[in-house]
């Protein structure tokens, strides 16, 4: 059951992984097409608006990015573990060995 626990919530991991990405392709095109927008427009206050998105934007793919790292880390963590697990569980228990 421990098992199939951890491939469920690396299968999750990777899902999440995977929507990261994409989300960060589809904020980076935004990102551009509102970059080259607002120097299209001569209304300051319009280029302005546009420019105030685009930093938010940058600021989602930064916030982005950082949840990215936590997951690759947290994952490699758990493999660890469980690897650490398995070798613990291979290996036998000196408790029930013959003191003679």
């Amino acid at each position: 059951m421990g098992k199939e626990s951890e491939q469920v919530q690396h299968e999750r991991a990777e899902k999440t992984l995977l929507a990261i990405k994409e989300c960060k392709r589809y904020l980076e095109d935004v990102e551009k097409e509102l970059s080259r927008m607002s120097k299209k427009f001569s209304n300051k206050e319009i280029a302005q608006g546009m420019g105030f998105a685009v930093t938010g934007i940058h600021e989602a793919l930064t916030y982005l990015a950082i949840v990215k790292r936590v997951i690759e880390k947290t994952e490699r963590i758990v493999a660890k573990r469980s690897i650490a697990s398995d070798n613990e569980t291979d290996s036998s228990p000196r408790d029930l060995e013959d003191p003679q």
